[in-house]
């Protein structure tokens, strides 16, 4: 895959994350788990995963593939409460707001690899969960 995708995410990675930060901050955490605090420190490791996705081989095909659909990344958490639904939709809205003229071919992949991650890392969390439906609001008495 030509690289040059993941050269221009990496030129703009500092306005990148300061951006999805200040969108994080934006919105109430869902869980402890979900502060864009905590949050804050994972957007290096994932910034390179998608470095690591945009410049294999198998990105070729991508253009092809079905379309990016981050909007549907919350119709797989059954509970609602996985820390990275709000975080990946963030990053998407931060991946378009900082980069507004890439279009066509180029922002495609982008989107579908920012969504293949976010998919497997939201899949990873909730494969863990032991909350087996939508979360239960207990009340003190």
């Amino acid at each position: 895959m030509d690289s040059w995708i993941a050269d221009l995410v990496r030129t703009h990675r500092l306005q990148l994350k300061t951006d999805w930060n200040g969108r994080l901050h934006l919105a109430p955490p869902s869980t402890a788990l979900a502060t864009p605090d905590v949050l804050l420190y994972r957007m290096d490791d994932t910034l390179e995963q998608l470095d690591s996705l945009l410049r294999s081989q198998s990105a070729k095909g991508w253009v092809d593939w079905r379309p990016a659909q981050l909007s549907r990344l919350h119709e797989q958490c059954r509970c609602g409460l996985n820390p990275l639904l709000d975080y990946f939709v963030t990053g998407g809205a931060a991946l378009d707001a900082v980069l507004p003229d890439l279009g066509g071919a180029g922002r495609t992949t982008l989107d579908q690899a920012w969504v293949l991650l976010a998919q497997r890392e939201v899949d990873s969390l909730c494969a863990i969960c032991r909350r087996v439906g939508a979360p239960v609001l207990e009340f003190a008495q």
